[in-house]
């Protein structure tokens, strides 16, 4: 047998395990959804402050130094869980701003938010006592010498966030498409301005 042919077999394998290895940044981001999702289900358990850090570091399975390398306490857990919601609606009303048309954005962004209902009302539940740092700032820039056509830039961007929130209190009773049409049509009437 040649030498080529005897290490043959062992090559593949070793491709084999190469393919299964994470990157780092895969590997970040499952250590990352792991801490979160234990932290959602312990929000299913009990209230926010009773949850210590050992607690949630138990539930992922991920090592004490794992959790400390990607976040510094369970508040920055809970902020990019709230972020994650927040970067969904600023990518809506980015597209949306960019051309796209907004009824089916918009449908798409309440049919997320009723799938991910559970970590929304999870989130909702703990936000009005944690000092979660907002992130739903301007994305399209307007001329400061235009005042009305910046407030009508404000007024549709919290819009949708004060939609999203009143529609979730009110127990996410319309559907997704009835939502999108009214979110819709009340962002094309602001943006007239």
């Amino acid at each position: 047998m040649k030498e080529n042919e005897k290490s043959a077999p062992f090559q593949s394998d070793l491709k084999k395990k190469e393919a299964l290895r994470l990157s780092n940044a895969e590997s970040k981001a499952l250590t990352r959804e792991c801490i979160r999702t234990a932290l959602l289900m312990l929000l299913g358990e009990k209230c926010y402050e009773d949850i210590t850090t050992t607690e949630i570091i138990k539930k992922s399975g991920v090592s004490r130094a794992g959790f400390y390398r990607n976040y510094h306490s369970k508040l920055d857990v809970i902020q990019d869980i709230h972020d994650t919601h927040s970067n969904a609606v600023i990518d809506a009303l980015k597209a949306v701003q960019e051309g796209a048309a907004p009824e089916p954005v918009f449908k798409k962004l309440f049919e997320w938010l009723q799938s991910d209902e559970d970590e929304f009302k999870l989130l909702m539940n703990i936000h009005q006592r944690l000092p979660i740092r907002p992130n739903f700032g301007l994305i399209k820039n307007v001329e400061d010498t235009d005042p009305e056509a910046y407030y009508a830039q404000v007024a549709a961007n919290t819009m949708l966030v004060t939609m999203i929130r009143s529609w979730f209190v009110r127990g996410m009773r319309e559907p997704p498409e009835a939502m999108a049409k009214i979110s819709a049509d009340i962002y094309k009437r602001l943006q007239k301005h």
